[in-house]
């Protein structure tokens, strides 16, 4: 079953050929996930990962929307709505559940998806990393079902490449916003 999450991930990102240009990879495996650049959310980075159960789990960060976002999605969803409000409950570990709205999402327009933002507002996204990393499961639930249990092994060090990828990325867009020639000489403040 797990061959057929991999093809399927594989799928996806080939599905069209504004998505494959759109994905750049920047690390490709590391410790089972992948790392790689979102070029349509303002070149953030994101890591990504498929389980045996056909499940996918990505965890991003969104420039463009000043957070992070923790994107789960299962072939299995067919009556998911796109843009429809589902409440989550994410629960890393043994840790206290964080509570949330997910919006209903086709990746693709083919694999139903839940995406759930935390803000970086009140350092509840680095918070929400931090237990990320801290664990070594992730439990969500919806309306009292579980809906997914997932293991994190090697999502600490995936979370420290994409956190590279960030500052790699946030460094060359404010290069890029200083101006046309980042070579061309200062003027003169006086």
């Amino acid at each position: 079953m797990f061959k057929s999450a991999i093809g399927l991930m594989c799928a996806l990102a080939t599905a069209s050929p504004v998505f494959a240009e759109d994905t750049v990879t920047w690390q490709d495996d590391v410790e089972g996930w992948s790392v790689a650049i979102d070029r349509t959310i303002d070149d953030s980075c994101f890591i990504i990962s498929g389980f045996d159960n056909d499940m996918f789990l990505r965890f991003q960060f969104n420039a463009t929307q000043q957070n992070v976002q923790l994107i789960v999605a299962s072939i299995e969803w067919d009556s998911l709505k796109t843009g429809e409000d589902y409440d989550l409950e994410v629960a890393f570990g043994d840790l206290d559940s964080w509570t949330g709205t997910a919006k209903g999402h086709r990746w693709s327009d083919i694999l139903p998806s839940l995406v759930l933002s935390v803000p970086f507002a009140d350092k509840q996204a680095s918070h929400f990393m931090r237990e990320f990393t801290a664990t070594d499961t992730i439990s969500i639930t919806h309306d009292g079902s579980e809906i997914a249990n997932l293991a994190l092994a090697g999502a600490d060090e995936a979370i420290a490449s994409m956190m590279e990828c960030q500052a790699t990325m946030s460094q060359a867009g404010a290069t890029k916003r200083s101006g046309k020639d980042p070579f061309a000489p200062k003027p003169d403040p006086i």
